[in-house]
């Protein structure tokens, strides 16, 4: 009988010691858990103040080039008509490029 008081007993002791690794556990999870969250946070809110930049500044050249535009319309219809030209020029140019054919062997 003593000896199955004392294995009852050390068992209590290791419940008790299983439920305080488990709460230190648990407390820990939490702790980290927070962290991250707190990192993620300023991580995603630096990304969305930079994307709001590029935005912004994506908007104001659009507009820059549009007010361009605007003032010169001939200037920019000639522009594009020259560069398409040298594209279609170029396009033409290595189309009609032909390989050098394989040098054949007479037998």
């Amino acid at each position: 009988m003593a000896d199955n008081t004392r294995m009852q007993e050390e068992m209590r002791a290791l419940q008790e010691q299983i439920a305080t690794l488990k709460d230190s556990l648990t407390s820990q999870g939490y702790s980290v858990a927070d962290q991250v969250r707190d990192t993620a946070s300023s991580a995603f809110s630096g990304a969305a103040r930079k994307v709001d930049g590029a935005t912004r500044y994506a908007r104001n050249e659009a507009a820059s080039v549009a007010g361009i535009v605007r003032e010169h319309p001939t200037a920019t219809s000639t522009a594009l008509l020259g560069a398409a030209l040298v594209g279609g020029l170029l396009g033409y140019l290595l189309g009609s490029q032909t390989a050098e054919e394989p040098r054949r062997r007479w037998y």
